[in-house]
């Protein structure tokens, strides 16, 4: 195409539709339909892939800092998404299903299948800098829980 983004706000003047709304779900249309309120299927696919992206380079850099030791989970795609970034977990860190040790309560297909952040970082209580790998030898009352969630989208 030409540089210009198809939807109605820009379609009509590019002679290229002659409605308001959406090309793919007939909806009202607009940038933010564009870039996340459209439900079309192949929409929400670009959508969540642009989301595990940012979220995969955001936890890149994360693991290069002072605390990257101390991420011990990752909601961030496929291990063939991340390899596409050069981004290798460190062996510590589960992907994608909360470790059993984290919530010890809940069964495997309740860590599977429950709500994830993006990355769960646990430093022990009062920590300033440096690294602690060994997080699960503290107690759980001497751990200081960081959820880190992207929101990218209007909706996340």
């Amino acid at each position: 195409m030409n540089g210009y983004s198809l939807h109605s706000e820009n379609g009509p003047s590019l002679r290229q539709s002659h409605s308001s709304s959406c090309l793919l779900c007939h909806q009202p249309d607009s940038q933010i339909h564009m870039l996340s309120g459209c439900q079309h299927a192949s929409i929400q696919n670009m959508v969540t892939e642009r989301h595990s992206i940012a979220s995969r380079l955001i936890n890149k850099t994360l693991n290069k800092g002072d605390f990257g030791g101390n991420i011990v989970f990752t909601g961030i795609g496929s291990e063939a998404r991340m390899a596409q970034l050069s981004l290798v977990l460190p062996a510590h860190v589960a992907n994608r299903t909360l470790p059993q040790w984290l919530l010890p309560n809940l069964s495997a297909d309740e860590l599977r299948f429950c709500s994830r952040p993006g990355a769960i970082c646990i430093l022990p209580v009062g920590t300033k800098n440096g690294h602690q790998r060994d997080i699960q030898a503290a107690h759980p009352s001497r751990w200081d829980v960081h959820l880190i969630e992207v929101k990218y989208n209007d909706d996340t």
